[in-house]
């Protein structure tokens, strides 16, 4: 081969990689590159063999390198993205997390032996947290139910009629330090509580709170939860509003052998409630009297609480479904009465201490007993016997993890009045839930 064809022939292949890296299209590429090819083979610079050749090893060898590209900067766009050079969404959207759950419910209720009902029922919450600045948070939720704020389920009937959805969360939590959090609005309950001996698990209460969580050592943790919350906003008569405020301090323990415990002290006191009208969610069932046409609570409520709980990670080493068991309590005393001004409850939890994933599971049960006017009655476990104080009974719960995220429960409940006739009631309930 002379030097004239090899020179020629180093220029084809430089100039078919131009033209492949620098085209996209297939079309133009075919075009381009035949014609250059075939112009140097009807001018004997190359071989109909070697134009062929030339053409297809140029081809693959373009190919390959375009390939390379693509992957070189994927893999670069991707690590920019996972380090936050390049925002895929706003910035907003991206510190906000949503979350909530759906329960789906069949609920059998029996009083007495001799009035029954079955319902079924749902509930739905979903939530978002959005990071407003650093360390400050807004919190807002939406829930299923009516107005009762003891209450998120919706009964299925009516006609198939449109169900309510009502504002269940709005809040700002702000946290300085990370044992430290300062919140204020429509807030989840910032009180320690083991059961709903004294606070409905729906209630959310309004107005401020602190909670405080410090580090002593890596075991040891020094809490105090505090709150000042609005019962009532009487727009003629500001300095007679219902509210209360509460101070709990405790102190939690975690040992690296698997036992834990926590334990809290603390004093609620409700403000201008005595001589003042019922609550308007009120159960009815506390002490009241009657003036004029008016039902007034004949009691203060000023409240000695105690909320306690110790469980042991792994308690029989051979017996591995159980991986965790417990016990709880809480203590009440309406130290501004004398009369019926005591509330308790004592359980106990095996299995494993939360549900979560498949094959989790849980049995726990309590006894309590809730005098008249322990506690006010705008407060209890709505649905141990209706809501009302002056009650005592038991409680079981059984939970089990269908798939992550998704459970099924069966509740029993038996209930009955401490004064007067007892009424039993029992309660059978069964639930879906449903965790996003």
């Amino acid at each position: 081969m002379n030097m004239k064809k090899i020179v020629a022939m180093a220029l084809t292949i430089a100039a078919l990689n131009v033209l492949i890296l620098v085209n996209d299209s297939a079309v133009v590429l075919a075009g381009e590159v035949d014609i250059l090819v075939r112009k140097l083979v009807e001018k004997g610079i190359l071989s109909k063999e070697e134009g062929e050749k030339i053409l297809t090893e140029t081809k693959q060898e373009a190919a390959k390198e375009k390939d390379q590209a693509i992957t070189e900067a994927k893999a670069a766009v991707a690590q920019d993205v996972s380090e936050g050079k390049i925002a895929l969404l706003p910035e907003w959207v991206r510190k906000t997390k949503l979350y909530g759950d759906v329960r789906l419910r069949y609920n059998y209720t029996e009083v007495d032996d001799n009035r029954s009902q079955s319902q079924g029922r749902f509930r739905v919450r979903l939530n978002l947290d959005i990071e407003v600045a650093k360390k400050v948070k807004f919190i807002f939720g939406l829930a299923s139910g009516g107005n009762d704020p003891r209450s998120a389920n919706q009964s299925f009937g009516n006609d198939w009629d449109k169900k309510q959805v009502n504002i269940n969360y709005a809040y700002v939590e702000y946290s300085p330090y990370t044992w430290l959090k300062l919140e204020g609005g429509k807030m989840a309950n910032p009180i320690y509580t083991v059961s709903q001996l004294l606070w409905d698990e729906d209630i959310n209460p309004e107005g401020v709170a602190a909670q405080v969580a410090y580090p002593i050592n890596p075991c040891l943790n020094l809490l105090l939860n505090a709150g000042t919350f609005v019962l009532q906003d009487n727009k003629n008569n500001t300095p007679q509003d219902p509210w209360m405020w509460v101070i709990q301090p405790g102190v939690s323990w975690k040992s690296d052998s698997g036992v834990q415990a926590k334990f809290a002290a603390g004093y609620t006191s409700f403000e201008n409630f005595q001589d003042k009208p019922q609550q308007k969610y009120s159960s009815g069932t506390n002490t009241y009297v009657t003036k004029g046409t008016t039902t007034l609570y004949k009691y203060q409520y000023n409240l000695a609480t105690m909320t306690a709980e110790v469980g042991l990670r792994n308690p029989i080493s051979w017996l591995a479904p159980i991986r965790y068991a417990g016990l709880f309590g809480e203590y009440s005393n309406n130290v501004a009465t004398s009369n019926g001004k005591t509330g308790y409850l004592t359980g106990f939890i095996f299995g494993d201490e939360k549900v979560v994933d498949k094959g989790q599971w849980y049995f726990k049960g309590n006894w309590r007993w809730l005098e008249k006017n322990a506690v006010p009655d705008i407060l209890p476990d709505s649905e141990f016997y209706f809501g009302d104080t002056g009650v005592s009974g038991y409680e079981l719960v059984f939970r089990y993890g269908l798939w992550k995220n998704i459970n099924v429960q069966t509740r029993y409940v038996r209930s009955e009045q401490i004064s007067g006739p007892a009424d039993p009631a029992n309660l059978i309930q069964t639930d879906l839930n449903f965790k996003f």
